[in-house]
């Protein structure tokens, strides 16, 4: 029994960020999702919902803890 983080880098500013795959905020960039820190994601949703009126997309809150083994997908 473990858990596991995933380290990549935010498609946004490139910095490097531990999240858990399966609710990290993201964009698809040529078909493929790509995290976002948790600074982009508040920024994304400035910019593309609040500011057009829209209600922001809330962050997951398990979004850059360790998420369990058994929760990884092939």
């Amino acid at each position: 029994m473990g858990y596991a983080f995933v380290m990549g880098s935010c498609v946004a500013c490139r910095g490097v960020i531990h999240f858990n795959p399966n609710y990290v905020p993201s964009l698809v960039v040529n078909g493929q999702r790509e995290p976002l820190c948790e600074s982009c994601h508040k920024r994304w949703n400035e910019i593309h919902r609040t500011s057009k009126g829209l209600p922001p997309v809330p962050l997951h809150p398990e979004a850059y803890q360790p998420c369990h083994e058994s929760e990884l997908r092939s």
